[in-house]
């Protein structure tokens, strides 16, 4: 076992004369690995009565952890036994598994597994016809799917509850001719791809498009109604 000259030995033996130096860490070796003292009284006793204490401590904390590491030793040499047991143990039962399914994939009396089909139903995208007892935001969706080909399924939030606000006061077939209103404004130019819930229904539109076709009904009416004078 070695010995560890520490950075306060070396502070120490510096401060000394030079030629007590090395009798002194001749000493510290020698009580290192024969604990024998110095004899007689040198200058350089009382630094090395301090520093013995050092080099005692240090020996009893690596014996401790000599006699800790052969207990863990001694212990792991214990439990490898079991341990090379144990996975023996589990080797075997995987290999009897693997071949108990074995069998039972070759055993003619297996019974076959059988796929079953699930037919799913078609999308059928809600329309006027089949809502009469919807609420009437889906009913004013089922008219625009109806009337323009489409097959919207919602809309935003806020367009829900515009129409849920507006239930009392228009009715589907108004809204109908709102969305006619619309598609015959807009057909054929760039303002075709806004015929949507989003647009039409939207709550910064929707009664402006509403009175605009009611104005258009109104003006049709009266022309109408010239015509037969």
């Amino acid at each position: 076992m070695g010995m560890v000259i520490h950075d306060d030995f070396w502070a120490a033996c510096q401060a000394m004369p030079e030629k007590q130096r090395a009798p002194f860490l001749y000493a510290l070796a020698n009580y290192r690995f024969t604990k024998e003292e110095p004899k007689g009284s040198p200058p350089w006793l009382p630094t090395f009565i301090a520093l013995k204490q050092r080099i005692d401590m240090g020996d009893e904390a690596s014996e401790r952890g000599r006699k800790m590491a052969q207990a863990r030793w001694g212990k792991k040499q214990a439990q490898a036994p079991a341990k090379q047991d144990a996975e023996a143990s589990a080797k075997q039962d995987a290999q009897a598994y693997a071949q108990a399914d074995a069998q039972a994939s070759n055993n003619s009396d297996a019974e076959d597994e059988v796929e079953i089909e699930v037919e799913i139903p078609p999308y059928i995208p809600p329309m006027l016809s089949s809502l009469q007892d919807a609420p009437f935001w889906l009913q004013c969706l089922g008219a625009l799917n109806e009337f323009l080909g489409t097959t919207y399924t919602t809309m935003p939030e806020k367009c829900r509850h515009m129409l849920e606000r507006c239930a009392g006061g228009y009715t589907v077939e108004q809204v109908r001719s709102m969305i006619a209103y619309k598609r015959d404004e807009w057909q054929g130019t760039k303002f075709s791809k806004r015929l949507t819930p989003n647009t039409l229904f939207s709550p910064d539109h929707f009664e402006q498009y509403m009175h605009e076709a009611k104005g258009e009904e109104k003006e049709a009416e009266a022309y109408a109604a010239y015509d037969q004078f």
